[in-house]
């Protein structure tokens, strides 16, 4: 179920069975030379609406421009600082919560998302828990972290899924969306120690100059020429089917 292309009756009547909300978030941002700009937020919406397709989810309207400031240099990125981002997330959970929603679950596409997404969470649930304790909760979730899709990305591209314009990400968008489809680049990048990886983990990254120097392509240890044709339909069946299971584990939760 598509909040956009419901009815307000037909949010009132859901209400009547399901307090709960899936939100998909991503972002705006260079994704590499075959990458679609809007590859995080594609993949996002992909697996929440996957998901719902055989549940009853209530799908909100995606979240595309974010955070995304060491991107900048590269033509197309649009972010939205940190402290913007918050504001936007807890006005969107108001909201929804002011109407009977209790239950958000963001669909994350994008690392840099993480942070200011577990602090905006942070100042909800203390806002509210004087006047519903128990009662409203959020909860944030990559689409890459439900082990089976994560068990699939690894398998199908081990040591070059790096950590951004992957060729999991980038697969999923294409099969999702094929006009987005371009050819791969012919050459790997520079191939990054695990200990470069995990540093830059969650998009921990400095300044736009800094960014586009060390990383002239927009690939981070990534080699997305390594996808195959059914790639992007399983690593979506596999996501999709994770988050269904864990968005129901999250409204079963006392």
């Amino acid at each position: 179920m598509i909040l956009q292309h419901s009815t307000w009756s037909e949010i009132e009547a859901y209400l009547g069975r399901s307090r709960g909300v899936m939100i998909p978030i991503g972002s705006t941002e260079q994704h590499g030379p075959n990458g679609p700009i809007g590859t995080d937020a594609i993949c996002a919406e992909a697996v929440a609406r996957s998901a719902a397709a055989d549940a009853d989810i209530l799908v909100g309207p995606t979240l595309a421009v974010t955070t995304a400031q060491f991107n900048l240099r590269f033509p197309g990125t649009i972010s939205l600082r940190s402290t913007t981002l918050m504001a936007v997330v807890t006005d969107y959970v108001r909201s929804l919560a002011a109407q009977g929603f209790a239950r958000f679950y963001f669909l994350n596409g994008h690392g840099a998302n993480i942070a200011p997404l577990l602090a905006a969470f942070h100042d909800l649930h203390g806002e509210h828990a004087a006047t519903a304790p128990h009662g409203l909760r959020c909860r944030l979730r990559s689409w890459w972290e439900y082990p089976d899709a994560n068990a699939l990305r690894q398998s199908l591209y081990g040591e070059w899924e790096g950590i951004h314009a992957t060729p999991s990400e980038i697969a999923i968008a294409h099969h999702a969306v094929p006009a987005t489809q371009r050819p791969a680049p012919t050459a790997r990048p520079e191939k990054l120690t695990a200990a470069s990886l995990r540093e830059m983990g969650g998009d921990r990254h400095f300044d736009a100059d800094h960014h586009r120097a060390r990383f002239p392509d927009g690939r981070i240890g990534s080699d997305p020429a390594l996808v195959g044709p059914t790639d992007g339909a399983r690593l979506l069946a596999a996501a999709a089917a994770g988050a269904r299971a864990d968005y129901a584990a999250f409204l079963a939760e006392a």
